[in-house]
């Protein structure tokens, strides 16, 4: 019998019981959605959190700390920052600064934000398209520049992100700065800086990052408190507050390839190291683990939708018993027959599995619109992505429900192939 022939009386004889088929299809279907949505959701969940690293290209980054305990090593200076910057591949070294409690001035409107240092190399990083929405970053030079968060603009009462490029603003700051001895002073300062960008911040970042003020890293050295930190944990160790380096550094290469390299030549200055590379590869293990799990739920519930195939196609073998025996008297060979309700498991299977994923793709739809809504009441501005349905998810999941219900008709299809045709053109 040819193939054609076989597969239109296999869709004959699953629409001569279309409620049973129906159901048994919308029992795979639902196995299918659940399965497709639940791995969908991990795979979303990762996404979002790896988007930030790549919108900020921090994937390419190493971070150094200086050595301590017994294995001192020496400190982490603007020194060995120049060193580290003329290594083969490296775009930038530059400290970790963050100072809390910046006060921002522009004319009445006033806000307070964290200060965080970035180098003027930052327009070579590759990330300005991803996250910078008015402006620029900041340009070579010595300019006063900053960079803004969105919600810093609107603290400052800006209209828009485009209306505070080129405006100037002042920074306030108070903080204690280290002196020769064991001793700090207060310090106050104020900053005339130009608006040049404003970026708005990748998903799942804390809310603080939309508002907080990046500036250029010689221009963050000047502002109070930056270095109170440092200095005083090297005054509970005993050295100089004021002779202290900084805490940690950053290092961006200009490929992820550099890395190694990179790494181990900063490794032999007598610094630590770490990528945020390897940070990531630590969350993608768990990711994994995540997503085998979720898949597992919606395996079982494919298996339980299995059941329901082999239970449909065994009453179609004892309701069309006289028929297998008419098919079998005009010359079908049992593996006709085997054929034949193998492709009735198959139709099962790939039009339920097209149907679930459907379906899936519309429940991913609902639960991400539920989410956002609760979000947005909750003052989260920025719309979360849920769910991910990659190509090869879609087509793992048809291919694997489809095998899944083929398996399933095996038993059954061995059964019709071994009817007796005498036997069954005898029965009444």
């Amino acid at each position: 019998m040819r193939a054609l022939k076989i597969a239109a009386l296999a869709l004959a004889g699953l629409l001569r019981t279309p409620l049973r088929t129906a159901l048994t299809g919308l029992g795979v279907a639902i196995a299918s959605a659940a399965l497709v949505t639940l791995v969908a959701f991990a795979l979303g969940l990762q996404r979002q959190v790896e988007t930030p690293f790549r919108m900020l290209a921090l994937l390419n980054n190493i971070q150094v700390s200086p050595k301590g305990g017994e294995a001192k090593g020496p400190p982490l200076d603007d020194d060995a920052l120049a060193r580290m910057a003329q290594l083969p591949g490296v775009v930038a070294a530059y400290p970790d600064i963050r100072v809390q409690g910046i006060r921002i001035r522009h004319g009445e409107k006033t806000s307070v934000g964290i200060g965080i240092g970035a180098p003027r190399e930052v327009s070579l990083f590759g990330i300005e398209q991803d996250i910078i929405v008015a402006g620029s970053f900041f340009q070579q030079g010595d300019r006063p520049e900053a960079v803004l968060g969105t919600q810093l603009v609107s603290d400052l009462g800006f209209k828009s992100p485009e209306e505070a490029v080129g405006r100037q603003i002042t920074l306030e700051a108070v903080g204690l700065s280290p002196e020769e001895g064991a001793s700090f002073h207060v310090e106050r300062k104020q900053l005339e800086v130009t608006v040049v960008g404003v970026y708005r911040a990748p998903p799942l970042l804390p809310s603080a990052a939309r508002q907080a003020i990046v500036l250029p890293v010689e221009l963050m050295k000047e502002v109070p408190g930056v270095r109170f930190e440092s200095a005083f944990r090297a005054l509970k160790r005993g050295a100089s507050p004021g002779a202290t380096g900084y805490e940690s550094a950053t290092v961006h290469v200009s490929d992820p390839g550099h890395l190694d390299r990179v790494e181990q030549a900063i490794e032999a200055m007598g610094y630590r190291t770490r990528t945020v590379l390897s940070r990531l590869q630590q969350m993608r293990t768990f990711f994994l683990a995540f997503q085998v799990i979720l898949g597992s739920v919606g395996t079982v519930a494919l298996i339980v939708a299995a059941l329901g195939i082999i239970n449909t196609l065994l009453m179609s073998v004892l309701e069309r018993y006289q028929e297998i025996g008419v098919y079998k008297a005009i010359g079908a060979a049992d593996s006709d027959i085997f054929v034949l309700f193998l492709t009735e498991a198959a139709v099962l299977g790939l039009f339920g599995s097209t149907a679930g994923l459907a379906m899936g793709w519309f429940m991913s739809l609902g639960v991400e619109w539920g989410v956002n809504w609760y979000a947005h009441s909750r003052g989260v501005d920025q719309p979360l992505s849920m769910f991910a349905f990659p190509a090869w998810l879609l087509a793992a999941t048809l291919a694997f429900t489809t095998m899944l219900s083929v398996a399933a008709g095996v038993y059954p299809a061995l059964r019709a192939a071994r009817v007796d045709p005498i036997r069954a053109l005898r029965r009444e």
